[in-house]
């Protein structure tokens, strides 16, 4: 398995995964997982500009998103990504969004992401925290961040309806630490 920064020649393979991702969502009875309803879980083109322009873009510019890439051979298997908060005077903090195939869940992936971006973000920029939201009943998406080191700041019920169900949001948030920080912490680049 090999982990990158996503690059524009990335981005098909990217989107084939995210399609598989977003059908997932809510589908057969399970949790969802994504703040959308079962109709809106679909790659809109508007998503994949998001990306596919944001990637492009440098940190501190508006629409920026850097994106690391999971792949089994030349197969998608997992995302991290960080892009700027939509609010004024927060460019030392950044958003995390992240996704695991189904086929690379349950050995480490999402982990191995976590560690991956944080280890980037702190070599690579002037970013000092990572936040994120995560729908209160995705209990696996939960206890992954709180055993990498992200803290609970607050949860809303009732945030989002989807598909006529309430569902609760929790923000999370996390700092991320100089390269020589993490040395004194003991944790080590994989």
């Amino acid at each position: 398995m090999q982990i990158r920064l996503a690059q524009q020649q990335d981005m098909q393979a990217f989107f084939s995964y995210l399609s598989r991702q977003l059908a997932e969502n809510g589908s057969d009875g399970s949790a969802v997982f994504l703040p959308m309803t079962r109709a809106e879980s679909r790659l809109s083109e508007a998503m994949q500009s998001r990306f596919s322009d944001g990637i492009a873009v440098e940190i501190g510019e508006q629409g920026w998103r850097k994106m690391l890439l999971a792949f089994d051979d030349d197969k998608v298997v997992g995302h991290i990504d960080i892009r700027a908060h939509a609010e004024a005077h927060t460019a030392h903090r950044a958003l995390l969004g992240m996704g695991v195939d189904v086929t690379a869940r349950g050995k480490g992936l999402g982990h191995t992401l976590i560690e991956s971006i944080f280890n980037w973000t702190a070599t690579q920029t002037d970013i000092e925290y990572i936040d994120l939201w995560v729908l209160t009943n995705n209990q696996s998406a939960y206890r992954l961040y709180q055993r990498t080191g992200f803290v609970k700041c607050g949860e809303i019920s009732d945030m989002v309806r989807i598909d006529g169900k309430p569902q609760a949001y929790c923000m999370m948030s996390k700092a991320v630490m100089a390269v020589n920080e993490l040395a004194l912490t003991g944790i080590e680049d994989r």
